[in-house]
């Protein structure tokens, strides 16, 4: 067999792979610039109605918007892990309107969407690696 048909069969080998694996093996709910990553163990009609409520709030800009819903370490809280800005990091610092506002968020969402499972903000890189958890609801002892 030839050698570009053999790399051709590899490549198409690998991309089916990789997509039948969703790399990243979460689900997706896409609104627009919005996406809310989740994973199997978390239902999806949380992740729906997260998204209901982020979108109603106007939370949503003009940039596209990931989100990822995870369980936290200990499985007691959902994180919800935010992307705030491409430039955001560990040294950055949260002001007291952004400290303020994320909190009220985070009220809000353990008061409409999170009602057995209470959540927490968690600001994270563009890969979903925690930078911040400003308002933690569990501190580790």
């Amino acid at each position: 067999m030839p050698k570009s048909i053999e790399n051709l069969f590899v490549f198409l080998l690998l991309s089916s792979l990789l997509c039948a694996c969703n790399m990243i093996g979460d689900k997706v709910i896409e609104r627009g610039s919005l996406k809310v990553y989740f994973s199997e163990s978390t239902e999806e009609k949380i992740a729906v109605k997260f998204a209901d409520f982020w979108i109603n709030r106007k939370y949503v800009g003009n940039r596209p918007q990931n989100i990822k819903i995870t369980e936290g370490e200990s499985y007691q809280v959902f994180q919800i892990r935010l992307i705030l800005r491409e430039d955001f990091k560990s040294t950055t610092e949260i002001n007291f309107e952004e400290l303020k506002l994320l909190g009220q968020i985070q009220h809000e969402l353990n008061s409409t969407v999170f009602d057995k499972k209470k959540c927490e903000l968690v600001i994270c890189d563009n890969k979903f690696q925690t930078i911040n958890t400003p308002i933690p609801l569990y501190s580790k002892k």
